[in-house]
């Protein structure tokens, strides 16, 4: 099923390609850099709390869960936000067979786009030296669902109309 939950939604292949990565754990957190031995970040960028990998990132980091606990509030989805305790894709999993139908093509293509948002804002915190803002994050993905629903994301439409 996680296959499915990653290539059979809408979404840009080079996010789908993320998720792919993501579930895989190839992505380049801290704790993949530490593993051979490359500079990294001693705490999460985002939390400067817990150490880094793709899971806390995702799923279990403070700051994450905000983001999550705020998209899922704007889009008027009933399920609890990821909160650590499972996997992204044990979340996604649960959260959709929680949700009625008519709403499950918005939560397969918000998933993707809220985790490719905060590995972006991420990357955008180590690289170009941004510091870590829930605001600015969420009037991103504000935008990139509005974004993504005009490109065809049918789900996502449905969600903007009920608004």
């Amino acid at each position: 099923m996680d296959w499915r939950m990653t290539w059979k939604g809408w979404a840009p292949t080079n996010v789908k390609m993320f998720l792919w990565l993501a579930k895989q754990d190839r992505c380049w957190t801290a704790e993949r850099l530490a593993k051979r031995g490359l500079a990294h970040p001693p705490r999460c960028v985002l939390c400067d709390q817990d150490f880094e990998d793709i899971h806390h990132l995702l799923a279990a980091c403070i700051f994450s869960r905000e983001i999550w606990h705020r998209t899922l509030a704007w889009c008027k989805l009933t399920v609890s936000p990821p909160n650590g305790d499972l996997t992204l894709y044990d979340w996604w999993r649960d959260a959709t067979g929680s949700i009625p139908v008519s709403l499950r093509k918005a939560l397969a293509s918000l998933v993707p786009l809220v985790t490719w948002d905060i590995w972006k804002h991420r990357n955008a915190c180590i690289f170009d030296l941004q510091q870590p803002s829930a605001r600015h994050l969420f009037a991103s993905i504000q935008d990139d669902v509005r974004t993504w629903a005009s490109a065809g994301a049918k789900g996502l439409q449905a969600v903007i109309d009920a608004m």
